[in-house]
């Protein structure tokens, strides 16, 4: 079964600071781009050395006008020739298509970065919607994974396709929600799984609450059942759960799960002393991160922001876009990358809140 997306950008961290005495170091930018710019404006940072590190994840029920990226690059590392990006936007109603475009990217070498949703041009922000996906490639082998793409707003049925997606071997990769006025139980979601020659049918579970405790209780009886964490994402008012197991066997890893509830009150803040981070999200008046205590050996640091969403572009960027960049790059040279970034709705026209995890491997 594979990783989730967050333990494997946690993976690949690991990986690179074991190869080197000391943490690498690293630059990043933050695009703030509508859709139809977007590769574009990517391609041009690829020129400097730049990929997508992280796609922002959207947070609440109205959108962004742009998709948020942060880009980056390991100081003094040579740049693959073939590096390049591809940007693919579809509608919900049309996620097979998506599918299919995936398919064909993944045989030009191209592997799926992240996904996000943004208001349609012209659109208003409580609307439909615009599904984005973001990929990147070093070079041309086909990657050999092939895709599904699932959307499921809480209809009947919905979740019966995701299902048989894992039982055909597919596993989710990459998801994007966005929440559903006045329903506690389902958000309007859009779940990319691959599949490769390695892949084994699996099968769901899900669990979800609205405090650490709810939460918690349902989750210790899933993997009592031999289900492990695959990713995680909220409705308007409660923390979805995502797990999967082999369908003829438990989870072949241990897990110590657990959930840390802060008050909103308290700022925004992720553990270091917990674990490895599985997910984090603001519910309500509170902020709750899923962590596995098995792994003790990464600690985070997170950055906050809020940066102009609009039509019209500055000639420069904003102090506070700047600000923002400052920051990530102090991070950056200690040795710091992204694994989480949340846009999300700041409660204002015309400007959108970011919140950037990043976690490291300890010395």
């Amino acid at each position: 079964m594979r990783k989730p997306f967050v333990i494997a950008v946690l993976i690949a961290i690991a990986c690179t600071s074991t190869a080197r005495a000391a943490h690498p170091t690293y630059r990043y930018e933050l695009v703030v781009e509508p859709p139809k710019s977007l590769e574009e404006v990517l391609r041009q940072r690829l020129a400097y050395g730049y990929a997508c590190a992280a796609v922002a994840r959207p947070v609440g029920i109205n959108l962004a006008i742009n998709a948020a990226v942060v880009v980056g690059l390991e100081v003094g590392a040579d740049v693959p020739l073939k590096r390049d990006v591809r940007v693919i936007t579809v509608t919900p109603d049309d996620v097979a298509q998506l599918a299919r475009r995936l398919d064909a990217s993944a045989a030009q070498g191209f592997g799926l970065c992240g996904l996000t949703i943004t208001a349609p041009t012209g659109g208003r922000p409580d609307g439909d919607y615009l599904l984005v996906a973001v990929l990147t490639r070093t070079g041309d082998t086909p990657t050999g994974v092939t895709y599904r793409a699932i959307h499921d707003s809480g209809r009947r049925g919905e979740w019966a396709q995701l299902q048989q997606s894992a039982a055909a071997g597919f596993t989710v990769t990459g998801l994007v929600s966005r929440p559903q006025l006045n329903v506690s139980s389902t958000s309007d979601m859009v779940a990319v799984a691959e599949k490769t020659a390695a892949s084994r049918p699996i099968i769901y579970a899900q669990v979800l609450g609205g405090n650490s405790v709810g939460l918690k209780k349902d989750l210790d009886k899933s993997t009592a059942r031999g289900y492990c964490v695959l990713t995680t994402w909220t409705t308007i008012d409660w923390m979805v759960v995502l797990l999967a197991k082999p369908i003829d066997a438990p989870c072949e890893d241990q897990h110590d799960y657990h959930l840390e509830e802060s008050s909103a009150f308290m700022g925004f803040s992720v553990s270091s002393s917990d674990g490895v981070l599985l997910g984090v999200h603001r519910v309500k008046d509170a902020t709750i991160g899923l962590y596995d205590g098995k792994d003790s050996s990464f600690e985070y640091t997170v950055e906050e922001g809020v940066l102009i969403d609009a039509d019209a572009k500055p000639l420069r960027l904003p102090r506070e876009h700047r600000g923002l960049m400052d920051k990530l790059n102090a991070d950056g040279d200690r040795g710091y990358r992204p694994i989480d970034v949340a846009w999300r709705d700041a409660g204002t026209e015309g400007s959108r809140a970011v919140d950037v995890v990043l976690g490291r491997k300890r010395n």
